[in-house]
């Protein structure tokens, strides 16, 4: 915390403000962030809920309706292991994006300060 001071207070000078002003906005920010990060993971819930319904309904074979072949809109076997393949690998990525930013949410709206001396100090990891 000690290292941030001296960048704080730089960055103000050159802001034309004080240290104190910048905290103010950055836990202002916390909840605002908070807001995006969980609006984010629920529109990637729902865009994968969707596909896997999309492709569930693609693949399922229909009940026998006394012909001998499918509808026209069914996939070949092929194709529907790839959509499913493809299932697998979205809800992974969604799933890994949405465990990475839980941390960010919760801290946003629980312990605004904690996420604010996060961003500082992220700053200086890079």
């Amino acid at each position: 915390m000690r290292e941030s001071i001296p960048f704080l207070e730089q960055l103000a000078s050159k802001l034309g403000t004080t240290v104190e002003k910048l905290w103010e906005v950055l836990l202002k920010q916390a909840p605002i962030s908070g807001t995006i990060d969980f609006i984010v993971c629920i529109i990637l819930t729902l865009v994968a809920m969707q596909c896997f319904r999309f492709v569930n309904r693609k693949t399922t074979v229909p009940a026998k309706t006394g012909k001998d072949e499918y509808p026209s809109a069914q996939w070949e076997e092929e194709g529907a292991v790839l959509a499913w393949i493809g299932i697998g690998i979205l809800f992974l990525i969604i799933g890994l994006i949405i465990i990475f930013a839980v941390n960010n949410i919760a801290a946003a709206f629980l312990n605004p300060e904690y996420w604010a001396l996060k961003k500082i100090l992220g700053v200086f990891t890079k």
